[in-house]
């Protein structure tokens, strides 16, 4: 009910709407395009349809791998490893490297911060060859 009355007020007043959630079903049923962040940074950008079939980021495609609706019943979930980061004490390069299992952590960046550059028409990734690996 609460979603019907955001999307009805958003139309009647021609606005936009910025979601922050984990519940990828509310971004799946509400969103046009979609900012996947992790540890504070944009990691995936791309219109909701081209996301969701063809997620770059390691990150994305770990956390839709982790939808429950897309495993068999009886099947374990999918989790992503280890933890997130430490953000009061942000280390330099790639954010994911430690849990990166959907790409080749070897490969991410060490060094420096990935940038978010356009990798195929209107989709962003963050340009880590570790986490677009694998795609």
């Amino acid at each position: 009910q609460v979603l019907d009355l955001i999307r009805e007020r958003q139309r009647k007043l021609g606005t936009a709407v910025i979601f922050i959630t984990h519940d990828l079903a509310v971004v799946s049923e509400m969103c046009d395009k979609i900012n996947v962040m992790y540890a504070g940074r944009v990691v995936e950008s791309a219109a909701k349809d081209e996301l969701f079939r063809h997620p770059l980021h390691a990150y994305t495609r770990s956390l839709l791998k982790s939808i429950p609706a897309t495993h068999a019943k009886g099947e374990p979930l999918y989790t992503i490893p280890g933890l997130p980061p430490d953000l009061s004490r942000p280390a330099p390069g790639c954010s994911f490297q430690p849990r990166n299992k959907l790409g080749k952590s070897e490969l991410c960046l060490t060094d420096k911060s990935p940038s978010l550059d356009e990798i195929q028409p209107g989709h962003f990734a963050q340009n880590c060859p570790g986490c677009l690996a694998g795609v």
